[in-house]
C-alpha cells in the first residue's frame, strides 16, 4: 500500500511554549489540520507593541501500516500571513535541540572573533548605555557600526557574553602614571567612549589602567566578531508579476527575498543636502605643489562591510554627473543587479533612488541587503570636459608614412612613389624640383641628403600593399670646414664641389656660455641725506654695491656651458629655412651660425604655507622695521641669463 497524502504528518515537541526548555524532541501528538494555535499562540498586545521572537520545534512523520519507504518529503510554507507585521521562517534544528540552543544558532549569523586590541575600562554596570575601552596611542578605535561580544568569566560555568553594535565613538588622549622604584613614570593612552546599541544586560567587571594594555584576572574580555551564518532560513514571498510555467527566462520576481527574524524598531533614512558643521566656508592656505589622485574618473565604489551594511546608500558625484549617464552596481546573494537614471532624475531598474544633476547628488534604495565583502559601484559619464561637435565634420588627419632610404644623397627629380588603391596605381615624385613630392596619390617631402620620405596619401593604399620607391643616387661627399661668423653671426662657407640642388645638408654646433644672477638679497638701513659715492666691487663670483645710506644689494652669479645641435637642409631651390642661401654654381654657402642676442628672463615667487598661515603671530618672514611696527610680506626673486654662442665646428 503506498504511503498517502495523509500519512505524513507534523508532530508536536515536548514542550511548546517559549521557555528555555522549549521544543527537546518529538512526540506523538499531532498537529491537527485547520485548527488555530495549533502552533503558536495568538499575538498579544505586548508582543503587537514592543516585539516579540517565538520559537516552536516541530517534527516530520510518517504513520502509515505498511513497510513502503518514503523516498522524498519537502515542506513548504504555502501561505503567508495576513498581518505584514508577522513573519514566519523556517529553519532546520536537530532533532532533540531546545529553544535555548536554537535561538543561539539564529544568533550566530557573527561569532565571537579575536580579542580586541584594548580592554574595558572600569566596572560596568547592567543597563549602562555605553563602553569605555582603554588602547594604545596609534591603534583606531571601534568603528561606527561594528559588532563586538563582552565575554564574563570565559570558559567557565557561569560565563555570560553579550553582543553590542557601536552606535558613536569619541577618543581621547591621556596621561597615566606609573611606579617605577620611587620614580613616578608617564605614559599616553587613548580611552574610547563608545555609545551601543541594546544597553548591558549584564553587570561587566572591567580593568584598571596598565601601560601593557592587559586585562586583569577576572575581568570581562573585549572580542571582535565575523561573520559565520551558520542557519540557513527558508520563508515565503508575493509574487509581483504572473509566472507561466515553460517560461524560457526561468526567473520569477517576488516582492522581497528577505523576511524578519528579530523585531527591530530600527528604520534608514535617507539625508541628503546636510552641512555636518556650521554655515561657514573653510579656507586652506597651501603652496603651489602637483596633486596625484590615484582613481579612475567617473567611478566611485563603496565596499560593504558588516558595519554599513544596509538599504540606503547616498554619496555626491564629482564631476557632476550628466542626465542619463548614472549607472549602479550591486550584488545580493551572489548575482549582480543595475540599475540606470532615466535622464529626469530618477534611478530605475533593479533599485531606485534619485540623481541631482545640479550638485551630484545621489539617494540609492537597494531592495535587498548588498553581500558582505562586495562593493556598490558607482559610473557616471559627464560633458564639461567635451565639446559638443553635432553637426560638423569630423576633423581627422590623413595618414602620413615615414620611410628611410636604403641609400643617402638622391638625385633631386628621381624620386617616385607609386602604390595601388582600389585597384588603381596611384604615384607621387618630386619632378618639380625641390623637396616637395606630388602627384595623383597625394603629397610628401624628401630629404634628398638624408634619403627620409614623408608620404601623405590622399587614396588609401589597398590592404596587404607595398610603396614601389625609385630614385638615383651618388655616393656622400663629406667636407669639413672652418668658418670664423662675422658680428651678425653670418659665415660663408666655400665648397669644394658643385652640390646638387635639393641635396645639401648642413651641421654644425655651437657652445653657448650663460651667465645667470640669482638669489638676490636686500636688506633695509635708515635713510639719511649725505651722499656718499657709488661704488661696485667684485670678488668670489659676487657683485656688491652701495649707495648712499638706503640699501645694500648682493647677487649671486654663475656660469655655464650649453651645447647645441644644429642642421639646415637645402631646399633645392638656393634656401636653408630662412637662415641663408646657396649659390650651387659658385658653390658657396652663406648661412648664419651663431645668434648672439639670445636672453632669457625667470620669475620664482615666494608663498605662504598653510603652517605659517594657520599661525596666530604671524608668519615669521624677514621684513623692512617701519616705525617700530613689523612689515611682514611675501615676494618673489628675479633672475636674469644672457646668453653668448660661440661657433665650435662645422660639417
Amino acid at each position: 500500500m503506498a504511503i498517502q497524502d495523509g500519512d505524513i504528518k507534523l508532530l508536536k515537541s515536548k514542550v511548546m511554549d517559549d521557555v528555555p526548555e522549549g521544543g527537546g524532541g518529538p512526540t506523538g501528538q499531532v498537529v491537527e489540520w485547520g485548527k488555530s494555535n495549533q502552533i503558536f499562540d495568538d499575538v498579544t498586545e505586548v508582543a503587537r507593541a514592543g516585539g516579540q521572537v517565538s520559537i516552536r520545534q516541530l517534527h516530520a512523520a510518517v504513520q502509515t501500516g505498511s513497510t513502503d519507504p518514503l523516498l522524498d518529503a519537502n515542506i513548504i510554507i504555502d501561505q503567508m500571513p495576513t498581518d505584514p507585521n508577522v513573519s514566519v521562517t523556517l529553519a532546520a534544528c536537530d532533532m532533540f535541540a531546545t529553544r535555548t540552543q536554537i535561538a543561539k544558532a539564529i544568533a550566530d549569523y557573527q561569532i565571537a572573533g579575536t580579542v580586541w586590541s584594548g580592554i574595558l575600562l572600569g566596572n560596568h554596570v547592567a543597563n549602562q548605555g555605553n563602553i569605555q575601552i582603554f588602547h594604545r596611542v596609534g591603534t583606531a578605535a571601534p568603528n561606527i557600526g561594528a559588532t563586538l561580544v563582552i565575554v564574563q568569566d570565559e570558559g567557565q560555568p557561569t560565563e555570560r557574553a553579550q553582543f553590542v553594535r557601536i552606535r558613536r565613538t569619541e577618543t581621547v588622549e591621556r596621561t597615566f602614571s606609573y611606579m617605577q622604584g620611587a620614580e613616578v613614570k608617564d605614559y599616553q593612552a587613548l580611552v574610547s567612549t563608545c555609545d551601543i546599541s541594546p544597553r548591558l544586560s549584564h553587570a561587566f567587571k572591567g580593568s584598571e589602567p596598565n601601560r601593557m594594555f592587559t586585562a586583569d584576572a577576572g575581568a570581562a574580555k573585549l572580542r571582535d566578531t565575523t561573520v559565520a551564518d551558520a542557519m540557513r532560513f527558508y520563508g515565503a514571498s508575493t509574487l509581483t508579476a504572473a509566472y507561466e510555467l515553460g517560461d524560457p527566462s526561468r526567473q520569477i520576481k517576488v516582492a522581497s527575498i528577505y523576511t524578519q527574524l528579530v523585531p527591530s524598531s530600527r528604520s534608514e533614512t535617507i539625508s541628503l543636502d546636510q552641512r555636518p558643521a556650521a554655515l561657514r566656508s573653510i579656507t586652506l592656505a597651501t603652496g603651489p605643489r602637483e596633486v596625484t589622485v590615484a582613481v579612475a574618473p567617473h567611478t566611485q565604489r563603496f565596499t560593504v562591510t558588516q558595519e554599513n551594511r544596509g538599504y540606503s546608500w547616498t554619496t555626491i558625484l564629482r564631476p557632476f554627473p550628466s542626465p542619463g549617464t548614472v549607472v549602479v552596481s550591486f550584488r545580493a546573494l551572489g548575482k549582480w543587479y543595475t540599475c540606470q537614471d532615466n535622464g529626469q532624475g530618477e534611478l530605475q531598474g533593479d533599485a531606485v533612488g534619485t540623481v541631482n544633476y545640479s550638485n551630484g547628488n545621489v539617494a540609492l534604495s537597494l531592495p535587498a541587503f548588498p553581500d558582505v565583502g562586495s562593493m556598490v559601484l558607482f559610473q557616471w559619464g559627464e560633458t564639461t570636459g567635451f565639446t559638443n561637435r553635432t553637426g560638423s565634420a569630423a576633423q581627422v588627419r590623413q595618414p602620413e608614412y615615414a620611410l628611410q632610404l636604403q641609400h643617402q644623397c638622391l638625385q633631386p627629380g628621381s624620386v617616385a612613389v607609386s602604390w595601388e588603391s582600389g585597384g588603381v596605381l596611384k604615384t607621387i615624385s618630386d619632378a618639380g624640383g625641390g623637396t616637395a613630392l606630388a602627384g595623383s596619390g597625394g603629397t610628401g617631402l624628401v630629404n634628398h641628403a638624408s634619403g627620409q620620405i614623408l608620404i601623405r596619401p590622399t587614396a588609401w593604399i589597398d590592404a596587404g600593399g607595398e610603396f614601389q620607391i625609385s630614385y638615383r643616387w651618388a655616393p656622400k661627399v663629406t667636407q669639413s670646414v672652418s668658418a670664423s661668423p662675422d658680428a651678425g653671426g653670418w659665415a660663408t662657407i666655400a665648397l669644394d664641389s658643385v652640390p646638387a640642388p635639393g641635396s645639401l645638408e648642413l651641421r654644425w654646433m655651437t657652445v653657448r656660455n650663460v651667465s645667470a644672477s640669482s638669489g638676490a638679497q636686500s636688506s633695509g638701513g635708515n635713510a639719511n641725506k649725505s651722499e656718499r659715492s657709488y661704488a661696485t666691487s667684485y670678488g668670489n663670483g659676487y657683485i656688491s654695491q652701495s649707495n648712499g645710506g638706503y640699501s645694500t644689494t648682493s647677487q649671486r652669479l654663475s656660469k655655464t656651458q650649453d651645447q647645441v645641435q644644429h642642421q639646415l637642409v637645402d631646399d633645392g631651390q638656393g634656401g636653408l629655412s630662412g637662415r641663408g642661401s646657396v649659390n650651387y654654381a659658385g658653390k658657396t654657402v652663406t648661412v648664419k651660425l651663431v645668434d648672439l642676442d639670445a636672453t632669457t628672463s625667470s620669475y620664482s615667487s615666494d608663498h605662504e604655507s598653510s603652517r605659517a598661515f594657520e599661525s596666530q603671530s604671524g608668519p615669521s618672514f624677514s621684513g623692512v622695521s617701519v616705525g617700530g611696527g613689523g612689515l611682514y610680506s611675501r615676494g618673489g626673486q628675479y633672475s636674469t641669463a644672457s646668453a653668448q654662442r660661440s661657433c665650435v665646428d662645422k660639417a
